[in-house]
């Protein structure tokens, strides 16, 4: 199998000069995380997640409709052909940590989308030999994609317990007060 068996065909796709908030309802009306990005000619330029997008505006402090695709875009783009083999695929995914590649034509104009889940939905209709070759590269990537460093993670600072004013429900039983000697009926 090849990519071209497997890849996304109608792929939806931006311009650099694309405010968000048309990508953001692009994303949200095709149900897709990420917009590639093309220039005049559907050359692939660049690729926006939802995550660089959002982060993005929220860090400028603007609204959406205000920022460009192209300020915020992934300008250093994975990219395979038609014509390549699932499982070195799926391995350069692991390589760049990315979950989905634009696919190109020999002239660098968008053909298609290929996805981690499109991968793995392949995994049914590959045959046997190629079947543990390609599961074997996808969890491989889908270890390294997923992977979380301990020293990257912020650590867990518990709450501090306040002490529950009288009268407001909490652990305390229905009808016992604060000081009260009776005790409240279970």
């Amino acid at each position: 199998m090849k990519i071209e068996d497997v890849m996304t065909r109608r792929v939806v796709a931006a311009r650099a000069d694309t405010d968000l908030a048309h990508v953001a309802r692009l994303m949200w009306d095709n149900d897709c995380g990420s917009v590639p990005v093309v220039d005049a000619e559907d050359k692939l330029v660049g690729i926006l997640t939802d995550r660089d997008g959002f982060m993005h505006a929220g860090h400028q402090g603007r609204a959406l409709r205000e920022l460009r695709a192209g300020g915020c875009m992934a300008g250093d783009v994975l990219t395979c052909h038609p014509g390549d083999s699932l499982v070195q695929v799926a391995r350069q995914m692991g390589a760049r940590k990315v979950r989905r590649v634009p696919v190109t034509d020999d002239g660098g104009r968008l053909v298609g989308l290929v996805s981690v889940g499109d991968l793995l939905c392949a995994t049914t209709a590959a045959a046997a030999k190629d079947r543990k070759a390609l599961q074997a590269a996808l969890l491989e990537a889908l270890t390294i994609i997923c992977a979380h460093p301990r020293e990257e993670v912020a650590p867990v600072v518990p709450a501090k317990k306040r002490a529950l004013p009288p009268g407001k429900p909490g652990k305390q039983a229905r009808g016992a007060r604060s000081g009260s000697k009776k005790r409240a009926r279970v």
